[in-house]
């Protein structure tokens, strides 16, 4: 293990330092961790210590501690800090560490909960987009299912079109090419540029509605959900009668599929959550009820 050495600076400091206990030690650290992770790219003792409000010998032996195991680089020209290569290494592990039907399965049934509807969990692959999980309500009276590991009609649902819509545009075109535009409700689209059209919308509002195109009186919503390399990953879905996709309870789950989406984005590691609200927008009901209004839905 490499010797570091000491200025003068920091041996004055080191002889000033109180006695703290291992917890109290173990806060702290983390606390100069975090700041440095959102203020960096580096700091001084001087500068940390003034930010947070401690003694500058406790940042500094807490900055050496860290510094042994690789948590913390210290330039020795301008005993400045900066995050060191094994917090990299940590956070990518602790992404490995999560899975996408394990990091998922819980929101999946808080949002059965809120919503009183089945909701469901779709994912891109080569052949389409495939129903990884599902969540149904005892009382649920939807009667075409997808079941789990079968493939969504990706042109016609909005599980389905919440994922496609964030694909390459090449994937696309396969998809559609290989499953068809099968139509199974007068309000199923068929055509080709009506289909892009709607993906290309559902791109900009930042989630998708299916009103009643695999089947009537059927009626959903879904919103996209993005990986740590800001990819789509998968889309959630919330689906249910028709007479409950309307108006504010359309909107109310619009809001809360977005919001299942951002936190699973989040946990996954991502910073792309889809078509941000705005302060300028207005109410987020009134948004959506613009946005909506004329389609039916």
């Amino acid at each position: 293990m490499p010797v570091i050495a000491l200025s003068k600076k920091s041996r004055t400091w080191m002889k000033r330092e109180p006695a703290i206990d291992s917890s109290k030690s173990l806060q702290k650290a983390l606390r100069i961790l975090v700041h440095m992770g959102q203020h960096g790219p580096d700091a001084g003792v001087t500068q940390l210590a003034s930010a947070l409000g401690l003694n500058k010998a406790t940042v500094y032996r807490l900055l050496s501690a860290m510094e042994k195991f690789g948590m913390i680089e210290r330039n020795d020209e301008t005993e400045r800090y900066r995050l060191g290569l094994t917090l990299h290494q940590l956070g990518m592990r602790a992404l490995e560490s999560r899975t996408l039907r394990g990091e998922s399965h819980a929101l999946l049934l808080e949002m059965a909960r809120r919503s009183q509807e089945s909701v469901s969990l779709a994912v891109p692959s080569a052949i389409g987009v495939i129903c990884l999980d599902r969540v149904d309500p005892p009382n649920s009276v939807i009667t075409v299912r997808t079941p789990v590991g079968a493939r969504f009609p990706a042109h016609c649902t909005a599980s389905g079109k919440a994922v496609l819509a964030h694909m390459p545009a090449d994937a696309i075109d396969e998809i559609l090419r290989t499953n068809g535009l099968m139509r199974y409700t007068p309000f199923t689209r068929t055509k080709l540029t009506d289909v892009r059209q709607e993906l290309q919308r559902t791109r900009q509002r930042g989630y998708a509605v299916d009103g009643q195109e695999l089947e009537r009186g059927l009626s959903g919503v879904a919103a996209p959900v993005f990986g740590s390399n800001c990819q789509i990953q998968a889309a959630v879905g919330i689906a249910g009668p028709t007479m409950r996709f309307r108006g504010k309870e359309l909107a109310e789950k619009v809001l809360l599929a977005r919001e299942i989406a951002t936190r699973l984005s989040v946990s996954l590691g991502s910073r792309e959550f889809g078509v941000p609200w705005t302060a300028a927008e207005g109410g987020k009901e009134s948004v959506i009820a613009a946005q909506l209004q004329g389609r039916g839905e």
